[in-house]
């Protein structure tokens, strides 16, 4: 397919098309020049959208004839995965798989500190980050399916959402649910019903649990965690980029415990936590690259924008609700002062709980890089007049086949939440399953086989 025959919607970026061959697929790269502001015409800025169509090579003849895929990938604030991933490569024998880097996020406009810049105000630097919710990615999606179907026989496509890109594609139900042939979201139900306080709660509680079976895989852990933690509040710790580690920030490689092979990693940072200099035990330096490796390539959009993706109409802010709750009712269990560190490592009645999926207000001065969005951070925490995401009406009366695989003990999308919310929209086949961490997607492409079994009806699961 050539640019010149899907560009017949005008929002393909003229030139030719690069494509390649690797590994028994064939890749095409398209770049969209899209609105950056779909609801007001008034406004012309644009920006790149960027999406990678795979295909198997040995159904390139059928190529045309093939189905649409498009991927919604987890965040906010991260590209597509590589076209290489398992679960890709057994899609691209069935369907035109598009692998789509959502706006401000892989190959599309960058979203960064150095694109940010250019804004003269925070308040600017707000109003852009605005444009780069669940309805805006979804208002993308609609363009770039209007541009590379338009010479199709078919003009619907089916969707595939993990995590955040499940939230994605209930936006999708709620605003176009016309142009779907079927939906498979992976670990990614969108509390539509719950509070963001619901939500949160049930996160930190989720985290704590995951802490508690970490320290029963690795008992010994639990001093090993309290020396570092000591160790970083009496100390000034630099990463090898300049960056302070702090016993907070320590506490957020939790994150690696909803996802597989989590607590092994975390393991073995422990384990290599210290070497021994002229007698004096410090903090290695292979221990401090892992950190900032880890922690020091968040997105902004992913620090910044995170509690507003559920920030679902007018009247509702997101007011750092994460920073809230730690500081309140979650603060026995996760803060410690300065002056307790010096007893923690002794006192065998305390364990160190790390935290999880949670955007704080300090990040903004702990991370170095995301300083200079300070301001804009503060600005949308307190913005209330969000646009609604989901249509509660709409997916009442839904037709589209959706089917969703929801992990039992999820430490990022609540099991409670989803299944509150799929009472919502109808039709949708719940599996819920034990087998597989947030991660599953990635480690067993075997999984969106059994979402698309459901839909046909091979397989016999609930229906809500």
């Amino acid at each position: 397919m050539t640019a010149q025959e899907v560009s017949k919607g005008g929002y393909l970026r003229p030139g030719p098309v690069e494509s390649f061959i690797a590994n028994g697929l064939k890749a095409q790269d398209y770049y969209f020049d899209l609105p950056l502001y779909h609801t007001d015409a008034s406004k012309k800025e644009t920006i790149v959208v960027f999406a990678r169509r795979v295909v198997a090579v040995d159904k390139q003849a059928d190529a045309d004839k093939l189905p649409w895929l498009i991927y919604f990938q987890g965040g906010p604030g991260f590209g597509s995965p590589a076209y290489t991933t398992g679960w890709v490569k057994n899609a691209a024998k069935k369907f035109n798989v598009l692998l789509l880097d959502q706006r401000g996020t892989g190959l599309s406009t960058a979203m960064t500190v150095q694109v940010l810049s250019q804004f003269k105000t925070p308040q600017e630097q707000a109003e852009y980050f605005m444009q780069f919710r669940a309805d805006s990615i979804v208002r993308d999606s609609e363009l770039i399916r209007e541009t590379l179907l338009a010479n199709s026989t078919e003009k619907k496509w089916s969707l595939l959402g993990q995590s955040y890109g499940g939230f994605c594609i209930t936006t999708y139900l709620s605003l176009f649910p016309e142009s779907i042939t079927a939906a498979y979201i992976t670990g990614g139900i969108p509390p539509v019903v719950d509070s963001l306080e619901t939500v949160y709660r049930k996160s930190y509680k989720s985290v704590m649990n995951h802490t508690e079976q970490y320290y029963k895989h690795f008992p010994m852990d639990i001093k090993r965690v309290k020396k570092i933690m000591k160790y970083l509040a009496t100390n000034e710790v630099k990463t090898p980029n300049g960056s302070i580690l702090t016993p907070r920030k320590f506490q957020q490689l939790g994150i690696r415990f909803g996802l597989s092979g989590g607590m092994d990693s975390i393991h073995q940072l422990c384990l290599s936590a210290f070497v021994t200099i002229q007698g004096k035990e410090v903090l290695s330096s292979a221990f401090l690259h892992e950190i900032e490796s880890a922690q020091d390539l968040i997105p902004p959009i992913y620090a910044i924008l995170h509690e507003a993706i559920y920030c679902d109409g007018p009247n509702v802010a997101s007011n750092w609700t994460a920073s809230k709750l730690l500081n309140g009712e979650f603060k026995s269990a996760f803060g410690y002062s300065v002056e307790e560190y010096g007893s923690l490592e002794d006192d065998s009645s305390k364990i160190v709980y790390f935290t999880g999926e949670h955007m704080y207000d300090w990040m903004l001065e702990d991370y170095a890089y995301l300083l200079p969005l300070k301001e804009c951070a503060e600005i949308l925490a307190k913005h209330t007049n969000w646009p609604k995401l989901y249509n509660p009406e709409v997916l009442a009366k839904n037709t589209v086949p959706v089917a969703a695989a929801v992990y039992y003990d999820d430490m990022f999308v609540d099991r409670e939440c989803s299944e509150n919310t799929a009472k919502l929209i109808q039709g949708m086949k719940l599996w819920i399953t034990n087998e597989y961490k947030h991660s599953g997607l990635r480690d067993d492409s075997g999984i969106l086989t059994k979402l698309m079994k459901m839909v046909s009806n091979e397989v016999d699961v609930p229906t809500f």
